[in-house]
C-alpha cells in the first residue's frame, strides 16, 4: 500500500502554511488607509495579506511568483513601518555576465593579435 491510500500516513499541515503570520496581518490591518492610496494589484494583495491568507494562497489566486507577493507584503510593511527597503541584486547562475568595457576579454591574458603579423596563423592554412 503506497502513502497516498494510506489515511494514517496524512501529515498535518502546519499552521503557518495556511495562514499569515500574525504580526503581519496585525501591521497590514494597522495600514487600511495607506492599503487603499496603493495600486489596485498590490491593494488586493495587501488586502488578502491583512485577511490572513498565506502567501502561496495570494500568489495562485495572483498567478504571480511567490516571490513577487512577499516583496509586494514587503514593501507594504516597509512603507508602514518606515523601514527602509533595500535592493538586492542576484547573479547570473553564478556567472559574470558583465562584459564591462573590455567586452570580457583581458588582452593581457589572451595576448594582442595583430593581422599583419606573419607568424600569426591564418584562415586559409592547412594545420
Amino acid at each position: 500500500m503506497d502513502a497516498r491510500s494510506d489515511p494514517e500516513s496524512e501529515m498535518e499541515t502546519p499552521a503557518d502554511a495556511t495562514e499569515a503570520p500574525a504580526e503581519t496581518t496585525r501591521l497590514l490591518a494597522t495600514a487600511r488607509d495607506y492599503i487603499q492610496g496603493l495600486p489596485s494589484q498590490e491593494r488586493h494583495i495587501a488586502h488578502l495579506a491583512a485577511a490572513g491568507a498565506p502567501v502561496w494562497q495570494i500568489a495562485q489566486e495572483m498567478r504571480m511568483s511567490e516571490a513577487a507577493v512577499a516583496r509586494t507584503i514587503d514593501g507594504v510593511i516597509a512603507a508602514v513601518t518606515g523601514r527602509q527597503v533595500e535592493m538586492v541584486e542576484t547573479g547570473g547562475l553564478g556567472a559574470d555576465t558583465d562584459a564591462g568595457v573590455s567586452g570580457g576579454y583581458d588582452p593581457g591574458d589572451l595576448g594582442q593579435f595583430d593581422p599583419d603579423d606573419e607568424a600569426a596563423p591564418r584562415d586559409s592554412e592547412e594545420a
